[in-house]
């Protein structure tokens, strides 16, 4: 019942992330273009991303110690597509229950203190737990099937979510818009980071699209080989 999972990352040609640096390099549309194409009915970043983009800057800080110890599942509102922010501690802070006009689900472990969950109800933002320790991906993403009906979701970053769907075999294909140009900065993250440094396999792909855009990036899109 999980959604298909499908990667959509802009990255430099040596496969560094900061759209900072990156958002000059391509055309003014090509990003929303791409995403479009790819259709997803939600989309999912890590703490840091929406922390950057989205969240308060200052953490929640939660008064009581007491942690939620079990999985449950809280939908404050349906909608055709959603916005998804994976904060195993609950530290996001938010200011509106939508981002981008798509409503937000906060996917959280056990850890996560009561306190936070009853601000999410508050504020009218639906959650999932799901985890001890933390976030069990599978349990999640099949959550967002079936208490959500979310059928393709885009995951959209960083580099250490990106690597966690990986590992967890979670990810089914991934497309690149590739900007012309080289980062080459140290500690910068990239397309997929954070994975064990036992595993020796690398993940198979198959290419199935190519498109070389007017502002020289190239559009790639893979289906990952099981």
């Amino acid at each position: 019942m999980r959604p298909e999972i499908i990667g959509y990352m802009l990255a430099s040609v040596d496969g560094r992330i900061e759209c900072s640096v990156l958002d000059d390099l391509i055309g003014e549309k090509d990003y929303e273009t791409y995403q479009a194409k790819l259709n997803g009915d939600a989309w999912i970043c890590g703490r840091r991303t929406m922390e950057l983009h989205f969240a308060d800057k200052e953490p929640f800080v939660a008064m009581s110690k007491n942690r939620v110890g079990k999985p449950s599942v809280h939908v404050a509102q349906k909608a055709d597509s959603y916005a998804v922010a994976v904060d195993t501690l609950g530290k996001l802070r938010w200011k509106t229950n939508a981002l981008e006009g798509d409503p937000l689900i906060c996917i959280v472990s056990e850890e996560v203190s009561e306190e936070y969950l009853e601000t999410l109800r508050k504020q009218e933002i639906s959650y999932i737990v799901a985890g001890s320790g933390k976030i069990d991906l599978p349990q999640a993403m099949e959550g967002l099937g079936v208490h959500f009906g979310i059928r393709r979701l885009l995951l959209v970053g960083g580099g250490v979510l990106n690597g966690g769907f990986l590992e967890a075999g979670l990810l089914d294909g991934l497309g690149v818009l590739l900007a012309p140009g080289i980062d080459g900065r140290p500690g910068i993250p990239t397309l997929f980071d954070g994975i064990s440094a036992e595993k020796k396999e690398v993940a198979p792909l198959r290419l199935k699209e190519v498109e070389a855009l007017a502002s020289g990036a190239v559009w790639l899109y893979y289906e990952v080989i099981r």
